[in-house]
């Protein structure tokens, strides 16, 4: 990690009071960027993390506090949300409901819910971020995509959140192509199973069978590669799989 590599630049960081985003809050703090990080929720948890990260770099970070729904989303254009977004040099993008049916057992409230927050949430900020970018001629942007979602794959029980979390790639590859010479890159991780405090002992226990080394993907090496990713101006248009080689099929594999 670059130390204040990102003095003077601004970054928000959605989905980033808990998990991979407060991880990725953390890093960011300790090279240099101002934060604005939003939650859905007020929380102990937030307050703590502004704490902390006040404490590394000396500057207290604003927590947007604002839920993210099929709701919401009608007025997101004239949220502070979207007003960060627009003053932001850095956006990263940690937030994204997951489901977990069958294409049969999948309804239409589910259908707009993924379609929304997990795609054209996303792509919404980053068009709305893209104008303060290019006229500063700097800008980074980190999308986060599902696991296994790097490729076009099967999946049993979670098409319709892969299939949202797939058409990140095409937000990347194209962000990545139209905006280089203006100083922006977009790239994106698909990280396999992470550890994070959302998860139960038994969903870690289930998630650990299915990871190579059967162990999850720690927080700080997530936040590594992400930082890796916005520091270098030479990777645009990259969708890093941070799985080990992860495939439904692994286990099989095995002698």
């Amino acid at each position: 990690m670059k130390e204040n590599v990102f003095e003077g630049k601004t970054a928000l960081v959605v989905g980033g009071t808990g998990g991979i985003g407060a991880e990725l809050s953390l890093a960011l703090a300790s090279s240099g960027a101002s934060l604005v990080i939003h939650g859905g929720h007020k929380s102990e948890k937030s307050a703590l993390l502004s704490k902390k990260i006040e404490k590394i770099s000396g500057k207290e970070p604003e927590i947007l506090i604002q839920e993210l729904n099929e709701s919401s989303f009608d007025s997101l254009a004239s949220s502070r949300l979207a007003q960060a977004a627009q003053k932001s040099d850095i956006l990263c993008l940690c937030f994204g409901p997951f489901l977990q049916k069958s294409l049969h057992e999948t309804s239409l409230s589910d259908w707009r819910r993924l379609a929304l927050l997990d795609y054209a949430l996303p792509g919404f900020l980053l068009s709305f971020s893209l104008p303060h970018m290019m006229k500063n001629q700097f800008g980074r942007i980190l999308l986060f995509g599902g696991t296994g979602s790097s490729f076009r794959s099967e999946f049993a029980t979670n098409a319709a959140y892969a299939g949202a979390k797939s058409g990140l790639n095409v937000l990347v590859s194209s962000t990545a192509a139209a905006y280089a010479d203006f100083g922006i890159t977009c790239n994106a991780i698909c990280p396999g199973f992470v550890d994070t405090e959302y998860l139960s002992e038994g969903q870690k226990a289930e998630q650990k069978a299915k990871m190579p080394l059967s162990t999850l993907i720690s927080l700080p090496s997530l936040a590594e590669t992400a930082l890796f990713l916005l520091e270098n101006a030479d990777i645009n248009g990259a969708i890093i799989r941070l799985d080990r080689g992860w495939s439904p099929s692994q286990k099989s594999l095995k002698c």
